[in-house]
């Protein structure tokens, strides 16, 4: 669904044609009647001939009000742009059109209302002067329709260009990460707190728990309204209301975001590119420097902010820079979003632009890596995706969706896991741990291999891109919590191969009480290598010559068998040792699966020998 926003020059007729499009008054308040001025934000629906529903964003013409106007335009799609055929093109007509074109909406209508008091060269010369004045926006294209609210003639024509326009806009993108920008705020009697907004990015159910950032308290949907109809969930592009319950009195205001929980991390400190319009009341040239502090408008909120140009010292009207803005408070923004700047003092509008990077860091004022970055960041989705993981090495692919507000499905960038990296940090990546491998054969050669926790800690990564390099080097091998190079091998020298006799034999002689490891006159390294090879196996704190261990497993079996469940002292008696090794002969058995305890006995296990 689309949402329609009006714009235009205060007294233009944008809430009276509103009304003749919806049959409802969006003026809410006695003092707007009163005065006939639209002060707030008003809403209201209506189904166009194809039967799509939908919602329109009625907002004030007087500069008083930019600041209300400002607050329901975030989720316009398209723009009703409204100047009266009797008055023409006014100042505020300017300042809206501006405010369009740094929100970025380009799919509208431009409406000459009141035509009915003008005649037709008239009218003509107003559409003339209109036109060239959209020409540098992004409603230069745009159809122009005359009409007027008061006797209906033109609104046919008005309804259906408003179809053809709504059916050939894309539909706002469904990320799976649902955000309302709060424009209105209220209390139901035994309902508690309701808040409107446009929805975007995602779905909202209800029941669902969510929390209003930047401050995070946490709600639940207990109801969702949209057009006055009551509905299970609601997806982006619509105008919605939504039912909190576990909120207090006045726990919610006009600028929170309503976001799903951990799907938003408010920012304090965000890259944008700005663009400068110029003065809307002299047309004289606008400059900004870095001493600036305007107000930034995103979404519904209003933030005071500090401003820094990043690659430039200072940016006049017309020109656009790179800029990283340090927020008073943080908001949940993303790439793409849009955002309007006014000078506080002077109540003017200077300009706008769009978010790059959401979560900034600090830096220099002309670092040529970042300016790089944000280059790419400004163009599009492959090249900002290839920069921003080149830049940070190793990037989830649930942060690309946070920070860069894109899907990397379907682009040409390695995963290792849920890690996004360049196709040169993987190989960096492998050869690194090749050479971690390398050296570590090279000082322990009688090891299978190297610790898989140890490689992980070397490297300095996450479990998930250890495990993917595993899977994608053919040259590297792993087992039982070892990793090695496919080419390394032990190899023994003459007096270790000695040693190793030596060992074997006095292990046989000792049968069923071996040495202590300590008496077998030999170094670790060699008696972990023995082992790895099967000559000896490793039974609590000592050692067993293979076949003696191999002999244990079927006179412990054979005992079983002819007697049926043996304790400890029967297979002590049985072996023709003490219960010193009897005990962990028995815990061996148990865990290689020969024996299974039960209780103070020993039974066949499912890998007893015949």
């Amino acid at each position: 669904m689309q949402v329609i926003g009006t714009a235009g020059h205060v007294d233009h007729g944008k809430s009276t044609l509103v009304q003749r499009l919806t049959g409802m008054d969006p003026d809410r308040f006695a003092e707007e009647k009163r005065r006939g001025l639209t002060i707030d934000l008003g809403f209201a629906w209506f189904a166009l001939p194809s039967g799509n529903e939908v919602g329109v964003v009625d907002v004030p013409g007087h500069e008083r009000f930019v600041r209300n106007m400002l607050a329901g335009a975030g989720g316009v799609t398209v723009c009703l742009f409204v100047v009266a055929a009797n008055e023409g093109w006014k100042p505020q007509s300017t300042e809206h059109l501006a405010i369009i074109d740094v929100l970025g909406v380009s799919s509208g209508v431009v409406v000459l209302t009141k035509s009915d008091l003008v005649d037709h060269p008239t009218l003509a010369h107003v559409e003339v002067d209109v036109r060239a004045r959209l020409s540098e926006s992004l409603l230069a294209n745009a159809p122009i329709v005359a009409c007027s609210a008061a006797t209906g003639a033109g609104i046919p024509e008005l309804v259906e260009t408003l179809d053809s326009i709504v059916n050939t806009t894309p539909a706002p993108v469904d990320s799976d990460r649902p955000r309302l920008w709060v424009d209105r705020v209220f209390t139901i009697s035994g309902a508690g707190t309701v808040v409107t907004g446009t929805s975007t990015g995602g779905t909202f159910a209800v029941g669902d728990a969510v929390e209003l950032a930047p401050e995070g308290r946490s709600a639940r949907i207990r109801a969702i309204q949209s057009h006055k109809k009551q509905v299970d969930s609601i997806g982006p592009g619509n105008r919605v209301a939504l039912n909190l319950a576990g909120l207090e009195r006045r726990g919610a205001k006009r600028g929170d975001a309503v976001v799903r929980p951990g799907s938003w991390v408010p920012a304090r400190l965000i890259d944008v590119e700005l663009h400068v319009i110029p003065h809307l009341r002299t047309g004289e040239d606008l400059i900004i420097g870095d001493k600036g502090s305007p107000l930034l408008y995103a979404g519904s909120a209003e933030m005071p902010m500090k401003l820094k140009l990043l690659g430039a010292d200072r940016v006049r009207s017309g020109e656009s820079a790179f800029a990283q803005l340090r927020l008073q408070d943080p908001l949940p923004l993303t790439r793409d979003d849009r955002f309007v700047l006014r000078d506080a003092g002077r109540v003017l509008t200077i300009g706008g632009g769009r978010v790059l990077d959401p979560m900034a860091t600090p830096t220099s004022k002309r670092d040529p890596l970042r300016l790089d970055l944000l280059a790419a960041l400004a163009s599009d989705d492959a090249a900002a995706l290839d920069a921003y993981v080149a830049t940070i090495g190793l990037l989830r692919s649930d942060g690309v969706e946070a920070q860069l507000n894109l899907d990397p499905t379907g682009f040409d960038i390695p995963r290792i896991g849920p890690w996004l990296v360049t196709h040169e940090r993987l190989d960096e990546l492998l050869e690194g741990m090749r050479h971690e491998l390398s050296a570590y054969h090279e000082t322990h050669r009688l090891e299978r291999g190297m610790a898989r926790e140890a490689l992980r800690a070397r490297l300095a990564i996450e479990p998930e891109v250890l495990e993917g390099l595993l899977e994608r080097a053919d040259d590297v091998e792993q087992d039982d919590g070892y990793v090695r190079l496919s080419s390394h091998r032990v190899g023994l020298s003459d007096e270790e191969r000695a040693q190793r006799d030596e060992i074997i034999g006095i292990l046989r002689r000792a049968r069923f009480e071996p040495p202590p490891t300590r008496e077998l006159g030999t170094d670790a390294a060699l008696l972990r290598a023995l082992s790895d090879e099967g000559a000896i196996v490793r039974i609590g704190d000592f050692y067993l010559a293979a076949d003696v261990a191999d002999a244990a497993k079927k006179l412990v079996a054979g005992l079983i068998r002819s007697v049926g469940p043996a304790t400890v002292a029967q297979i002590r008696d049985r072996l023709g040792t003490s219960r010193k090794y009897a005990v962990p002969l028995c815990e061996w058995l148990d865990a290689i699966g020969v024996t299974h305890r039960r209780g103070d006995v020993r039974i066949l296990g499912p890998h007893a020998p015949d």
